[in-house]
């Protein structure tokens, strides 16, 4: 496989991993406590992985784009 290929491939497999609420709240730079209260709220998917808060990368992408205001 081509060296682009497998940048391409690193992406993907970083968009499907799943991250804690301290990397997910840097992420989108909002508080630890607007992860744990109003993320559902405002429709980002969660996940519970052993009792933890988990957020999909690709998720966090996808609701981020959703957030534009044109």
């Amino acid at each position: 496989m081509s060296g682009a290929g497998l940048d391409q491939e690193a992406r993907y497999e970083a968009r499907r991993r799943y991250v804690g609420v301290d990397e997910a709240a840097s992420y989108l730079n909002v508080s630890r406590r607007w992860m744990y209260r109003d993320s559902q709220r405002h429709g980002l998917p969660r996940y519970y992985f052993g009792g933890k808060l988990r957020f999909k990368v690709d998720d966090l992408d996808s609701w981020a784009r959703q957030q534009k205001v044109i």
